[in-house]
This record gives C-alpha cells, structure tokens and sequence, in this order.
C-alpha cells in the first residue's frame, strides 16, 4: 500500500469534513444579492488554461467536486445528463476537481473510466474553490446567469436535486 504525505492526510481531512456534512442546502439569491463572479482560469485535463469568460453569454453550473466524494461521485453523472440536455441552448458544467496534485491520476482514471465530456479543471491548490466555497463542502455548486450573476449555490447532494438545479437552468435559459 503506498504510503500518503502527511500533507494529502491533512488535506483529505479537511475536505472529508466537508463532504461528510454534505447537507443539502440550496440557496436562490435574489435582486441585488447576486454577486457577479469575476473571471478566474484554470488548467483543464490536457493542461489547457480555461477561463470562465470563455463561456460568456451562457447559463454556466460550476461543480466543486473530489474524486474520493461519494456524494459527488452520484452528482457527476446526473449534472452530465443535464448538460447534454441543455448544451445546446446555451448552458455550459464546468466541473473542477479539487483533489490534490498527487491525486491527479485519479480525477483522469475517475474521468476516462465515466466517460465524462464536459469540461474538467484542476484546482490543484483550491484557490478558486476557497474563493467561493471556503467550507469546502462538497460537492458544491454555482448557478451562474448570462451575466456572469451568481444566482444560487447548492451544497451537498441528494438523490433529487439535479431536478431542482435543472429546473433553476430551465428557468433561466428561457429569460
């Protein structure tokens, strides 16, 4: 068995904490609550430098996730169905892990193995990721508008939700 850094225990122990009190929890923000997100870029799988204004003018859902989450190992696949639905009318899942460096052959096996299509980012030293979720609860969502507005966050996931945040998308694709 291969030994892990005391530095991947710690981090692993954070993270669980926040992937254990995966509560559900969903919030709408309304009027001048939304909060624009600002740009932000991050390697993709092929070490692409993506930025999120490259989805601008899209109803973007940005998944917070880490391969050893059982709750986001069950989100994943149900937020991919979403995005097929919907890709075509103008609604972008950009999934970033935020797993650590040293665990980065697991997000590609956990990828390749699912057969995932939509766009994956590492978030390696969870920068972005502390900047919007500095709980670390996981998975963690953003629903963002076409003007770049965070309109809700989902944190956590049960069975079920992927048919709140798909309607929230439907909601907003139709504006």
């Amino acid at each position: 068995m291969r030994k892990l850094s005391l530095s991947i225990i710690l981090y692993i122990s954070i993270c669980l904490a926040g992937c254990a009190g995966s509560q559900k929890k969903n919030d709408k923000l309304a009027g001048d609550s939304k909060k624009v997100v600002g740009d932000f870029s991050l390697p993709d799988l092929k070490g692409h430098k993506v930025r999120l204004s490259d989805f601008k003018d899209k109803v973007i859902f940005i998944s917070f996730w880490a391969t050893w989450c059982e709750p986001c190992r069950s989100e994943l696949p149900q937020l991919e169905k979403i995005w097929k639905r919907h890709q075509d009318k103008g609604f972008e899942l950009i999934s970033i892990a935020v797993d650590p460096p040293d665990l980065e052959g697991a997000v590609r096996q956990m990828v390749r193995r699912y057969r995932y299509k939509f766009p994956v980012l590492l978030d390696h030293e969870t920068e972005v990721s502390n900047r919007f979720n500095p709980t670390m609860d996981l998975p963690f969502g953003l629903l963002i508008d076409q003007d770049g507005r965070i309109v809700a966050t989902h944190a956590g996931y049960r069975i079920g939700d992927e048919e709140t945040i798909e309607k929230e998308i439907i909601e907003l694709l139709a504006d």
